[in-house]
């Protein structure tokens, strides 16, 4: 399964990724379960400093109730780790302010291997996450030059997991890269990769734990191929997702006007990478069970429209009829209901950051949430066909993404 931010590809040294060849993108929320009611007007319901754009109410657990129109079941435990990250990654803003970074300086480096590193980011950036950097194009270039430090970052981190040499990862690799990662923040980094996150962490007030969550996260997809209740699928969606918002935010800052709280900003930023993450794992749930043995889908949810773990390794789609199944489709919206229901969540912040990075958020935002109209379209068969948005389609999110991004943060 690819990362809401990633899709493929690394090398391996020693049990840590090199950089990619290049011959070969959360969740803080009301706690319980949540009824929706699109037919009554916008009352927003307020849970702490998180307003529900929608007609709410809290409700008794019950798995029945799944296939109820409208009933979603959120996270309601697992959410320590984001919950102590976030207040570390504020406390820190707060501490150093929006143009000093943690990180010593950097040790062993000139400025031309600097820039060196910098500018190979950008091309993987660039070749992996086209949209996202053409986005980045309007960031000042220190911001723009962070960015590609921390979608690289991420990106070698993944394919530790996923990647061709995944099968022969071990803990122990993992420990090692997290050893690597501390020697950055230390100002001592391994490569000219790595001294661009340094760069980074010197500049901008990026907390470490985020990352080592991130880790975290791998860590799971070695140990864990199934997922036992929407709460732990939760929290690895933090770990590998959410994570990012915790690094990025920081870079891309608050727009002046802005008279909210942070905290409304960074759980905005964490229920982008929840959306985006869940958005994954739908459109690749084929995937995962053929090539990975791998179900992220929760299994209480399966049970609850009488799915068995069995039916979704082999596949709900019937080739005679060219139809999924009707408990899948069922599924499968209530699935998709949700990932939709954090995008709403995550639109709460994007226009509290700086203007001149809403547009790649916005964009962002925008065409991961057309992948789940594309398994809409597809009669919700994600076993036999994999969901993508055309060119044409991405090409017109632009506009729209831009007018977004255009808002001012007192319009919010």
């Amino acid at each position: 399964m690819q990362r809401a931010w990633n899709s493929s590809v690394a090398g391996k040294t020693n049990g840590t990724p090199s950089a990619p060849s290049m011959k070969t993108q959360p969740a803080f929320v009301p706690q319980g379960n949540v009824r929706i009611n699109r037919e009554t007007p916008s009352r927003g319901l307020r849970h702490g400093c998180r307003t529900v754009k929608c007609e709410a109410t809290t409700i008794g657990s019950s798995d029945s109730k799944m296939q109820e129109p409208g009933y979603l079941q959120l996270a309601t435990v697992g959410q320590e780790s984001e919950i102590s990250a976030m207040e570390r990654s504020i406390s820190l803003l707060k501490e150093l302010g929006p143009g000093q970074g943690p990180s010593k300086p950097l040790k062993g480096f000139s400025l031309d291997i600097l820039d060196e590193g910098y500018k190979r980011c950008g091309e993987i950036t660039s070749f992996y996450a086209k949209t996202f950097y053409l986005g980045t194009q309007l960031m000042p270039p220190e911001k723009q030059q962070a960015i590609w430090a921390i979608y690289v970052w991420c990106r070698r981190t993944d394919e530790l997991v996923d990647g061709p040499n995944a099968s022969r990862i071990t803990p122990e690799a993992l420990d090692r890269w997290e050893e690597r990662l501390v020697a950055a923040f230390e100002g001592r980094p391994y490569d000219i990769l790595d001294a661009a996150l340094t760069d980074t962490v010197s500049k901008f007030p990026i907390d470490i734990q985020p990352f080592k969550d991130m880790i975290d996260g791998m860590r799971m997809d070695l140990y864990k191929p199934r997922y036992e209740t929407f709460d732990e699928l939760y929290e690895y969606c933090y770990r590998v997702a959410g994570t990012v918002g915790l690094m990025t935010t920081p870079i891309m800052g608050v727009d002046p006007l802005y008279d909210g709280s942070l905290e409304k900003v960074y759980k905005a930023a964490l229920a982008l990478g929840t959306a985006n993450q869940l958005t994954n794992i739908l459109r690749d749930v084929g995937e995962d069970a053929k090539t990975r043995n791998r179900i992220y889908v929760p299994k209480a949810d399966l049970a609850s429209f009488n799915i068995t773990e069995d039916e979704v390794l082999t596949g709900m789609f019937s080739p005679s009829s060219g139809k999924v199944d009707d408990r899948w489709r069922a599924f499968m919206k209530y699935q998709i209901e949700r990932a939709r229901y954090y995008f709403k969540e995550a639109e709460t912040g994007v226009g509290a950051l700086d203007k001149d990075a809403r547009w790649p958020v916005w964009s962002a935002l925008i065409l991961y949430r057309k992948i789940l109209d594309s398994i809409e379209n597809n009669d919700y068969n994600n076993f036999t066909t994999r969901a993508y948005v055309p060119k044409w389609r991405k090409l017109s999110s632009i506009p729209v993404a831009l007018l977004k991004a255009s808002a001012s943060p007192k319009d919010m």
